[in-house]
């Protein structure tokens, strides 16, 4: 399901409409309404999904805005983190491309 090689300018996106999430402790349980599959995402992961529901980012502008959603500096959350949390998530069908050229 993901989308493949990605380019600096699409952006993407979570779509709160394509999912159902329950919480049980540390854990999220995300079930994907397109797909019919159920994921387990943890704090952090769920936070990512979280944040791109709220707005469009490109991987850049993910990759910048989610340690100040976390509350911890970019020297915690390094660009390469961000990027492979969203690549999971691109995996398993819970975020899409919605816009950029």
């Amino acid at each position: 399901m993901a989308a493949g090689p990605n380019r600096k300018t699409w952006r993407w996106r979570a779509n709160p409409r394509h999912y159902r999430c329950h919480v049980l402790g540390d854990v999220t349980f995300v079930y994907n309404h397109l797909s019919g599959d159920t994921h387990m995402l943890n704090l952090v992961s769920i936070a990512l999904l979280n944040l791109m529901a709220e707005r469009t980012f490109t991987l850049d502008e993910l990759a910048a805005a989610f340690p100040a959603h976390m509350d911890v500096s970019a020297d915690e959350c390094p660009p390469g983190v961000v990027w492979r949390l969203f690549d999971e998530l691109d995996e398993v069908g819970l975020v899409e491309r919605s816009g950029g050229a």
